[in-house]
This record gives C-alpha cells, structure tokens and sequence, in this order.
C-alpha cells in the first residue's frame, strides 16, 4: 500500500470526538461526548445531532438509523431514527460505573464493557441486558468479535478471549495497558498498548493465545488509543500528539507491526490526543480526537511485492467486517490459472459466483454486494489450481 498525509476536515464541531466508524464508503458516524455526527457522502459534509449522554466513551453503528452510544453513570443509549432522538437503556449498571465500549452482531444482539471488568449483552437491541461473569477486574475499553463465537476484550492489565460466543471467556496474561483491540480474521489480530512512556501494537497469529510485541516507540505519543490494519502488512495507530515535539500522534507499519513508522498531518494537531481510527473499503482513512479533529487519508493504491507477482497464493479477510451491504475481497496469485471464488450461506448453500475464469497472476480485489441478502453469517471460498482457501464474514443490515 501507498500511502499520503493525514489532512484536516473542516467543522464547526469543539467536542471531543472518541470514536469514528463507517458502514460503507459513504455512510460514516462520529461519537463526541456529547454529539454525534454522520455522513452519508463519504465525508464530504458532516449533520451534528445532540444526543442524551454528556460524557459519551463508545459507540456502534449497525445502520444508516440504528445507533447505540455509551458512556459514565453506566448509560447506554440507542437511535432509531438516524440520530435525530435517543432512547436511554436500562443496563443495571451501578451508577458510578463507565461503560466504555461496544460491539452489536446486528440490531438485537450486542455486547457493553466498561469499569472493574463490567461486560453486559443484549439479545433483544436493548430492551434488556444481562450480566456477563469474566475474569476481567480494570476497565475494559474494548470489545470486538469476527464472527460469532470469537471474540476479545481487553483494557489495563486484562486481555479476554472467548471461542464460544462469550458464554465462557479466558483471561490472556502479558498484557500492560490495552486501548484498542482489532482483528482482521479469527487467527491474526492486533492490541494498542500503552506503558509508561513507551507504546506499542502487540500481535497474535493464532485467535489471540499468544502474543508478540512491536518494536518499543519510546518518544511518544505517551498514550496510544486507536489501531486498525487494512490488511496483514499495512496497519495504523494513533494518539496523543506532541506537535512541538515535530509528533503528530499517527503512526504506520508495512510490515505487519514489526516496525512503526511515523506519518505527519495538515494542519499541524493543535489538540492533545487522536482517539480513533477506521478505513472505509475503498482505502480512505479517518481519524478522530479532541477539539473536534477529523483528518482523512486518501491515496492509497494496492501494489504487489516489488517483483510484481505475490510469492504465494493468499486470501484475505474481506474488509470491512462486519459489512453493510458489500464488502472488498482480496485475493493473489503466484501463477496465472483458473480461479473460482463463490459464497455461501450458514447452510452451505451457494448464494454467489463471484469468479469462474482464467486470471493473470498478481493481487487482486473485486467488491461483494450483499443488498439482496439476508444478516449472517456467509463463507466465501477460492479455489486456485490446488490452492483452496475459505474464510467467514458477517453481513449485518
């Protein structure tokens, strides 16, 4: 991947912008403390809708209408309606507790963490929660899953595995000060952390038993909050900013987190910390932090290794996932051949042709448009000579 400089998008907004999230190309919603913006133009303009929570930590989109957000005092709110009204939720929190992240399969049933190893799920989109017993006792500030029974959790000293669907989850040791967790299928993922002054991306290749560390960036950012990989080689981390310093708080790796390098931004952050970070499937970047910060990346072009022909055959996990309604699936070949890639459903029924025919030998991408489908779970499968390959993703309407 090739990619240019971080740039500023103007707006009116001062909150303190925790998380950023897009659905699709276009569809993308910010969460303040306190507001909530979304676009349906891929960032081109950004609707401000005030919201019922005034110290907002977490926020999941399922749709172009249904949101949910959390935050202190143990609130969880969800819209319905595009962001225009919010309904507090019950949670059973106690009230002193934060909730600090979230994560939803789809409309109905979702996940909340937050202070002293709180976790929470709903099966019915709010209307009731139930607690989760897990080993976690620090705050946990985020929550992830790649289908549905892997998932993670993790903030402070405690990492959380679970391969049930969380009716059972494992406490993972090695771990210092975790922000961010996120995964690209059910083996490879990656961890935020931060320790003292020194931060780094821990890395797992298998579901998250094991664990290995980056190289150390001692010279800041002293905080590092938001991770995310485009694909197993090309990743991204941001944070707090020390622009006096010439540290513009984002940082990038191309070779799977082995080593950091750090990027610059237009304007210079005159703010304290970038909080989050996404990547829309068409290669756009954004993120978030405070004073109402919103800075897009653009220019990034697929590129094979510098022979021109991949060393060997590979599918990706499709991104984003979970999806609505298509999804980018990539794929390389070391040999020109013929390749089918199709879906299928829960059931094992085909659904979808994606490929059938002669292919030249390279890395190669096409987009998979599910508006027909149902939410679920699919598999999609690419058969290349005697290479076969199949990987999970999750529509989520």
């Amino acid at each position: 991947m090739v990619f240019s400089q971080w740039v500023g998008v103007s707006t009116t907004s001062s909150d303190r912008f925790r998380k950023v999230q897009f659905l699709d190309n276009n569809l993308g919603w910010i969460a303040g403390e306190s507001s909530v913006l979304k676009t349906t133009d891929g960032g081109t303009t950004w609707t401000s809708f005030n919201t019922n929570i005034s110290d907002t930590r977490g926020m999941f989109a399922v749709s172009a209408s249904v949101v949910y957000i959390c935050g202190t005092f143990g609130k969880i709110s969800k819209t319905t309606d595009g962001g225009a009204t919010w309904v507090a939720q019950t949670t059973g929190a106690p009230n002193l507790t934060s909730i600090e992240a979230l994560f939803f399969h789809d409309q109905n049933n979702g996940w909340a963490v937050g202070g002293n190893g709180f976790m929470i799920k709903t099966v019915n989109g709010g209307v009731t929660w139930q607690t989760v017993t897990n080993p976690a006792t620090s705050t946990l500030r985020s929550i992830t899953f790649i289908d549905n029974n892997n998932g993670w959790a993790g903030g402070g000293s405690n990492f959380l595995r679970t391969t049930d669907g969380g009716v059972t989850w494992t406490k993972v040791n090695g771990f210092a000060e975790v922000r961010d967790i996120h995964f690209l299928d059910a083996n490879r993922g990656f961890v935020s952390e931060t320790w003292g002054q020194d931060n780094f991306v821990q890395k797992t290749t298998d579901g998250g038993v094991t664990w290995t560390p980056s190289t150390t960036i001692s010279t800041g950012p002293y905080y590092f909050h938001g991770v995310h990989f485009t694909d197993h080689n090309n990743g991204f981390v941001v944070g707090r900013t020390m622009f006096f310093l010439g540290n513009h708080g984002t940082y990038k790796t191309t070779d799977g987190g082995v080593t950091w390098t750090a990027m610059t931004t237009n304007p210079v952050p005159m703010f304290e910390n970038f909080r989050s970070v996404t990547f829309t499937q068409n290669g756009t970047g954004w993120a978030v932090g405070d004073n109402g910060a919103i800075y897009k990346l653009e220019g990034a072009t697929s590129v094979t290794d510098e022979g021109g022909t991949p060393f060997d055959f590979a599918l990706e996990q499709n991104y984003p996932n979970p999806f609505n309604p298509s999804t980018v699936i990539r794929f390389a070949l070391p040999t020109a051949g013929n390749v089918v890639l199709k879906v299928f459903n829960s059931l094992g029924e085909e659904v979808a042709t994606l490929v059938d025919q002669f292919v030249e030998a390279g890395a190669h991408e096409l987009v998979f448009d599910a508006a027909t489908l149902p939410s679920g779970m699919y598999l999609y499968k690419l058969k290349a000579g005697n290479y076969t390959s199949v990987k999970k993703m999750l529509l989520m309407k």
